[in-house]
């Protein structure tokens, strides 16, 4: 199945773009059904509109996952990842999301752009990116009227690259943590929380 699933996503990876499948699932919504697939990343080229394109391919294409995101930093050579840091709900694991939340919502503050958002959850993800004990950070921005459905602040478009750039800074200060990446999944097929 993962094996499977990774060979489905690399048909979508470009010479700038590549793309990495996570050993993590999370909850997308298909119909009236709530599914449990595969994450995917991209990384490389930070090129917003083709990011947001092949995010909105991969999902009907690729029926193993259901959520993409864009890995910050250096490109991910690897096609798939199987190494996490197991994580317990604990006042570490907490106190690392509160801190990751507040960075970033502070950033968003500052310039006068949290009206520009309808919701924008931080997640913590056990993926270590290779680097042991470590997890990983999600900006999960909204844009809806609703929350039946919705769509990313396509950074560059709906929020300028530069605030999203110092969110990642922000956030990155804490060295426990590996990778902060941006989720480019619509609603659906992603929920707007990852679960």
């Amino acid at each position: 199945d993962f094996a499977d699933v990774t060979a489905q996503l690399a048909k979508h990876a470009t010479d700038s773009i590549k793309t990495t499948l996570l050993p993590v699932r999370t909850v997308g919504v298909q119909g009236d059904d709530r599914t449990l697939s595969y994450l995917a990343a991209l990384s490389g080229d930070e090129d917003w509109p083709t990011l947001q394109k092949i995010a909105r391919e991969i999902p009907k294409s690729v029926h193993g996952v259901n959520r993409i995101v864009y890995v910050f930093g250096d490109t991910v050579a690897e096609t798939s990842l199987d190494k996490i840091t197991e994580t317990y709900p604990s006042q570490d694991a907490f106190d690392q999301l509160r801190i990751a939340d507040d960075k970033a919502m502070k950033v968003l503050q500052k310039h006068g752009l949290n009206k520009a958002l309808a919701q924008m959850p931080i997640v913590s993800f056990p993926v270590n990116f290779g680097y042991e004990g470590k997890r990983s950070i999600g900006i999960r921005t909204m844009i809806t009227n609703d929350f039946m459905t919705g769509d990313i602040a396509l950074p560059g478009r709906d929020l300028p690259i530069d605030v999203i750039h110092e969110m990642v800074t922000e956030i990155l200060k804490d060295s426990s943590i590996a990778r902060v990446v941006y989720d480019l999944t619509s609603k659906p097929p992603g929920t707007t929380e990852w679960e």
